[in-house]
């Protein structure tokens, strides 16, 4: 979509009032061709804010596309899985067990891919991600919530994580800190090592790293306090939590009827899950598409004259002075239509 533009660039204006013309000799002399060549360079600035706008979106929507491909095979499986949880609890015989174990291996294998299959715009808790990359996000025993990082006193904490952590995180704790002051202490002693620090319902703490690291991170984090809420004499192994939406047993052991219960309502609940968020993503993209749609067919020179001559005319209407209208000239001179619409969206 390449935006024309017919008007000169225009530089920038004294808005004072227009001073007398001193004759001719006080004229300077436009060069020859310098209109031309700042209209195309306007042209070729906005064709490429246009076609930079419209790659973010179409990104979008591969995501999206992605996100949703994996969505609907896993919704598949899950509907297996619950129908063979279905006859287990129903006390069928026969092959009805080694069908669920087989549905938990393959819905276990699909968790398993699921940020390569989606490029990393899915996290574990099916949660799309467009901006950044998919984080694990996790909590830590003891410091679970924000009550239980005040309370116990002013105290040093060392986190250490083998590798991840080049050196130690320092974090600092206080009972009288704040809950701003008790996120900004972990998150800057933190950044080093990429992990974030955020305040959920309830007051609850919850940690975040780029999935790529979380692996290595969950084996290897521990923690050294100065013995009020952690050990002081060596760094411990601390227990994490990771947040997920679904957390299926590798196999069914016995013949636990609440076991399965619970598995089953873990499965309906992602199912609505599912079902919500690939509504919500087929709305996105409809939406998408006819925005590019209605721009794609949209004649931009004859909207730049429009909202051009819409402009001069609310000027030339009004009782406005001269320096009024030089400041109305440089303010539309470099306003990209595109810029206000990404702002806008």
């Amino acid at each position: 979509m390449k935006v024309e533009n017919r008007f000169p660039a225009v530089a920038a204006i004294d808005g004072q009032e227009r001073p007398p013309l001193q004759g001719a000799s006080g004229l300077a002399q436009p060069r020859k061709g310098s209109g031309a060549s700042s209209a195309g360079a306007r042209s070729e600035r906005g064709a490429g804010q246009a076609a930079g706008f419209s790659i973010q979106l179409n990104q979008q929507l591969s995501a999206m596309q992605t996100a949703e491909d994996y969505l609907g095979e896993l919704a598949d499986r899950l509907n297996q899985l619950k129908l063979s949880i279905g006859r287990e609890l129903s006390g069928a015989q026969g092959s009805a067990r080694q069908a669920l174990e087989q549905q938990l291996k393959q819905v276990d294998e699909l968790l398993a891919q699921r940020s390569e299959r989606t490029g990393g715009s899915l996290d574990a808790n099916l949660q799309l991600r467009l901006h950044e990359p998919a984080r694990a996000r996790f909590s830590i025993d003891g410091l679970a919530t924000l009550d239980q990082a005040r309370n116990g006193g002013r105290e040093t904490l060392l986190f250490s994580a083998g590798r991840s952590l080049s050196e130690p995180g320092v974090v600092v704790l206080d009972d009288a800190m704040s809950d701003q002051q008790l996120l900004r202490s972990f998150n800057i002693g933190l950044a080093a090592s990429g992990i974030r620090a955020e305040v959920g319902q309830g007051g609850t703490l919850t940690f975040s790293v780029a999935e790529s690291e979380w692996p290595q991170l969950k084996e290897q984090l521990a923690l050294q306090g100065e013995g009020k809420r952690f050990a002081k004499e060596r760094a411990s192994h601390v227990q994490v939590r990771e947040e997920r939406l679904l957390d299926l047993p590798a196999s069914v052991s016995g013949n636990d009827q609440r076991e399965l219960r619970r598995m089953l309502d873990g499965v309906i609940g992602a199912l609505d899950r599912i079902g919500t968020l690939r509504d919500q993503l087929r709305q996105r993209q409809s939406e998408i598409r006819e925005f590019l749609a209605r721009q794609a067919n949209q004649d931009e020179q004859q909207w730049a004259e429009d909202y051009a001559a819409n402009v001069f005319n609310l000027v030339r209407n009004s009782d406005a002075s001269y320096a009024a209208v030089t400041q109305t000239v440089v303010a539309q001179a470099n306003l990209s239509r595109f810029a206000v619409v990404s702002l806008l969206s």
